[in-house]
């Protein structure tokens, strides 16, 4: 997948099969993050990033396709998406559902 973040409030992952997932680091660099059983990673949304006023910012992350022998296997990820109800009040400007409808208008006209 591209690099992105996440339109809800909280993802939560256990960690997946196989390595893959980067981070975009404050240094600008792709870190990866590692796939160990029983880990689990929570990244944060852009809902709580606008609700917080910027001071938690969004996880920007991408998927890389595996190469050579890696692209042989599957790789399983179970992502937790959390989102508040529609009526919550993220910050002056947009509850969730006004933010979340103007992202999927931004997002439709990516095409």
């Amino acid at each position: 997948a591209a690099a992105h973040g996440d339109i809800n409030l909280l993802t939560i992952l256990p960690a997946a099969t196989e390595p893959g997932l980067q981070v975009l680091g404050k240094d600008q660099a792709w870190h990866d993050v590692p796939c160990d059983f029983g880990l689990l990673i929570v990244n944060i949304g852009d809902m709580l990033q606008e609700a917080s006023g910027h001071y938690y910012p969004s996880t920007v992350h991408r998927v890389l396709n595996p190469t050579g022998e890696g692209a042989t296997k599957s790789r399983i990820s179970l992502p937790l998406f959390l989102h508040p109800r529609r009526e919550v009040v993220l910050s002056e400007r947009y509850t969730v559902e006004e933010y979340f409808n103007e992202r999927m208008e931004e997002l439709r006209g990516k095409r």
